[in-house]
């Protein structure tokens, strides 16, 4: 899952769920005090024996109103907010880097850059970032020796990924100019330049496959000629070629090729031809067309296939053939064997994330108005949100599709908003702008 918040809703469970009760309207000091017995109520209520002692406060992190925010797996950054007005000369920005999830301070890194940055990552002893280089949303990439102001590198291009035991980082030309792509992959230590390559005007490169630590295996590149090519990630090596017949279509609209995993999809003249990845061997041919849709790979045993304009397609890996569809749903996402959907237009509760059974669409139910946040975890569990706005307080509980239960884990308090996680700590800004950590294990 992404880290958008995502409404999820309400069926049969086994473990009972009470909506915390509105607030009273009283003065401020009674408010607070019967807000915290309220929420300490509602808590055990929810858990009712599954907590044995009260979760652990929060690590609290300074930041202040402005500070931008990044989460990785291990990693919390707060980039400090600069002045930069357009055209602005070059100016020297702190990057905070704490560790998760106990939050401890491990460096303090200057950037000096001339707009604001936008991606930010760790590799060893380095600092990686992405910032933008003007108001037209040109962007560059430089290395910083972690704790120091030493610049390492610099180019004109973003940050994708980096894969640590080669010394290698992706990037990729990035600018608003219309024009040819170039991708790269450099030395993480010199910036010197190891392979490129070049994205055709009319046509798109994209990532495939990914290691433990998040690296892409492959690069796919397509062209509206059905010119193919595979590229090894590390080496730079094109690894398979291949022209392939596409189907015809409008001046300007996207090439019907789509990856799907291990599996490259191309809109052939009629339905759709699967070649396997990174050979390119060919593999089936359905009268499926999958034009004006988008492939998601994560999908249980299945291909999904998504409309813009709503309604899913549940594609069979091996023969391509359509195991279903669901007029209902514009968004489908993985979570251990099951699915969890979201319909075209909310309910009564809002917007309502679905569990659905992959091999037949069947809905399952639901998790009423818990939300859930960040990819499942391999034992199919995701972290669910339930907010309580009128005293910025979330709780948070692990959602089982498998079973449909709620496990309710704690309560942030003196939450705004804006909240991610990781396998082990719930990341979210605090009223005050700063950021609290909230343990999950």
């Amino acid at each position: 899952m992404s880290e958008a918040l995502i409404d999820l809703g309400v069926v049969t469970r086994t473990e009972p769920v009470v909506p915390p009760p509105e607030p009273l309207r009283l003065r401020p000091p009674v408010l607070r005090l019967l807000s915290g017995l309220v929420g300490l109520a509602l808590l055990a209520t929810l858990t009712g024996a599954a907590h044995t002692t009260p979760p652990a406060p929060p690590t609290v992190v300074p930041a202040g109103l402005g500070d931008a925010t990044f989460v990785t797996a291990d990693r919390l950054f707060v980039v400090e907010a600069g002045p930069f007005p357009p055209g602005a000369p070059a100016t020297d920005k702190v990057i905070n880097e704490y560790t998760l999830p106990d939050g401890a301070l491990l460096s303090r890194t200057t950037a000096t850059v001339t707009g604001a940055i936008v991606n930010v990552l760790a590799a060893g002893p380095l600092i990686l970032i992405t910032y933008q280089v003007d108001s037209l949303e040109t962007e560059a990439s430089m290395a910083l020796v972690a704790g120091t102001g030493r610049t390492l590198w610099r180019r004109p291009s973003r940050l994708l990924s980096v894969a640590r035991d080669d010394g290698l980082v992706l990037l990729r030309q990035n600018s608003p100019r219309p024009g040819p792509r170039t991708w790269y992959g450099v030395d993480l230590t010199t910036g010197a330049v190891r392979w490129t390559a070049d994205e055709p005007m009319r046509g798109f490169t994209a990532e495939s496959g990914s290691d433990p630590g998040g690296f892409p295996r492959t690069l796919i590149t397509a062209a509206d000629t059905g010119d193919i090519s595979v590229r090894d990630t590390r080496t730079g090596e094109v690894v398979a070629q291949k022209k392939v017949r596409l189907r015809a279509a409008p001046r300007g609209a996207d090439v019907p090729i789509w990856v799907a995993g291990d599996l490259l999809l191309v809109g052939a003249p009629t339905g759709t031809d699967a070649y396997r990845l990174p050979g390119l061997t060919p593999g089936w041919h359905s009268d499926v067309d999958l034009s004006g849709r988008w492939v998601q790979d994560g999908c249980a045993t299945g291909i999904c296939a998504l409309s813009w304009q709503g309604g899913l397609w549940l594609i069979d890996r091996r023969s391509g053939a359509r195991r279903w569809t669901g007029d209902r749903w514009n968004f489908a996402d993985q979570a251990g064997r099951y699915l969890l959907a979201t319909a075209n237009e909310p309910g009564e509760r809002g917007r309502v994330v679905s569990v659905l059974d992959p091999d037949t669409g069947d809905v399952r139910g639901d998790f009423g108005r818990w939300h859930s946040l960040g990819a499942a975890g391999r034992d199919g569990m995701v972290i669910g949100l339930r907010e309580h706005l009128a005293d910025d307080k979330v709780f948070y509980a692990r959602l089982d599709p498998a079973t449909l239960r709620v496990r309710v884990l704690g309560a942030a308090e003196e939450v705004s908003g804006d909240c991610r996680t990781t396998a082990d700590v719930l990341v979210c800004r605090r009223i005050d702008a700063s950021v609290g950590l909230w343990r999950l294990k």
